[in-house]
């Protein structure tokens, strides 16, 4: 069978018949993590990291590609760049730290020095044993085929041949431009990360962040303990931590926004708690009526496929999967905020980002053992498929008038963030890499 037949099998798609599933074997077949290794991570656009973090010639942050470990740096004159994490003489790992400033990289094992545009500059001992005709461009580093930026956004691709990265984005482009504040605030990522792992598939947790089904459920604890909590100390605007998502029925929406990437919106009944809304007047006199309540009322969450979450729910926050095997992964969390924030209000986002979002918190770890045990009930063969068609009556083609008011067109529309219209669209998208990205050309 060929391998494009194989993934059709894996995704039972009848609009018509109001079925959508996907078989559990996708979580747990080494031999379909290849294959996105090879068409997902190593063959389209990924996230790589956000401008803020390289401020400074010098500057770099290391990471993956699927499997290739790259890093990207800021160049003496500015630009950004991105190279394969491996010298050019003999393969050895160049940048070890996650992060951190250099003013030239020097391999570890014989000593090769490069610049930040990648060039050999020097060799140790280089008038003995080498030819008289001797190049050190040889030894220059290689670049990824494509490396650009939206708002900050650094994505970067193995293969050259493939779409713009503003084609790529498609329609999440008019929600990125305010996410956390309107475009052309600037942001920037407070300082600090948090890295964990999880025994799942990757998959489980990407579809995990559009799902919001799960919400009220998985994350009863954390409504519970911030109410005691604000109950006792009477908390209010900013040191308030907006819970009715969880706890109170609200107007919402869902969208498969294309190409893999999936967007829902809530009705934010305390506005106040964010610190978006001390900006309100302001905004008022750029944007229409329509535009402000996305801006300022309604808490917004985003995935880009295949690696990046956006979340401007509790707190503002960057989220990075990365697959470690076929049954672990990596996570890789930021704050993001406006540069120059009022110091009470970086005060509330980062406490309520704590709160949530980080390992240690009290909604993350609910998340990450709810996806462990996916993972172990997918060998559970006899009872193979996962539901998906929820929503799937009351979904209409293009956008409805709130994607309207903000002027976006996402592929398919539903009137409820609970619906699972946005995972179906992140598995169209999976299949259609598998299916046509099967041997794409790297650098």
């Amino acid at each position: 069978m060929e391998h494009g037949a194989r993934y059709a099998q894996l995704i039972d798609d009848r609009p018509d018949e109001g079925i959508f599933r996907i078989n559990r074997t996708i979580y747990n077949d080494p031999a379909i993590l290849e294959a996105e290794y090879r068409s997902i991570f190593e063959g389209g656009w990924l996230f790589l990291c956000h401008e803020s973090i390289i401020p400074r010639p010098g500057d770099f942050f290391s990471t993956h590609m699927g499997r290739q470990p790259i890093f990207v740096v800021r160049t003496e004159d500015g630009a950004v760049a991105a190279y394969l994490n491996a010298c050019g003489h003999r393969g050895s790992l160049l940048v070890k730290a996650r992060s951190g400033n250099v003013q030239s990289i020097i391999c570890p094992y014989h000593g090769f020095c490069f610049d930040m545009k990648g060039r050999c500059v020097a060799v140790p001992k280089r008038a003995t044993g080498w030819p008289g005709e001797f190049e050190l461009s040889q030894f220059d580093l290689r670049p990824i085929a494509r490396i650009e930026s939206y708002r900050g956004l650094v994505f970067g691709c193995l293969t050259p041949d493939v779409p713009s990265l503003r084609e790529h984005l498609g329609a999440a482009t008019a929600l990125i431009d305010i996410f956390v504040a309107p475009a052309p605030q600037p942001l920037e990522v407070v300082s600090g990360y948090s890295i964990y792992q999880t025994a799942c598939n990757w998959k489980i947790m990407h579809e995990n962040g559009p799902d919001a089904y799960h919400a009220p459920v998985v994350h009863n604890n954390f409504a519970a303990a911030i109410a005691y909590r604000e109950k006792r100390s009477g908390a209010e605007g900013l040191r308030k931590t907006d819970t009715g998502r969880l706890t109170a029925r609200i107007a919402s929406a869902s969208y498969d926004l294309g190409n893999g990437h999936t967007a829902f919106w809530h009705e934010r009944p305390s506005p106040e708690a964010f610190p978006i809304s001390a900006q309100k007047d302001a905004l008022a006199r750029r944007f229409t009526p329509g535009q402000l309540a996305w801006i300022v009322e309604r808490g917004r969450h985003m995935t880009i496929f295949p690696n990046l979450l956006l979340n401007d729910l509790a707190s503002t926050h960057l989220r990075v999967y990365r697959p470690l095997g076929v049954d672990r992964m990596e996570t890789i969390i930021w704050c993001l905020a406006p540069v120059g924030e009022p110091a009470e209000a970086r005060a509330a986002r980062l406490r309520k980002f704590e709160d949530f979002f980080l390992a240690s918190g009290m909604a993350t770890p609910d998340d990450v053992a709810i996806a462990e045990g996916a993972q172990q009930a997918s060998w559970a063969h006899a009872s193979p498929w996962s539901v998906l068609s929820r929503g799937l009556s009351s979904c209409s083609d293009g956008p409805d008038a709130a994607a309207r008011e903000l002027g976006f067109a996402p592929r398919v529309s539903s009137d409820s963030w609970d619906h699972e219209v946005a995972i179906r669209g992140v598995y169209r998208r999976w299949l259609e890499m598998m299916e046509h990205n099967p041997e794409r050309r790297h650098v």
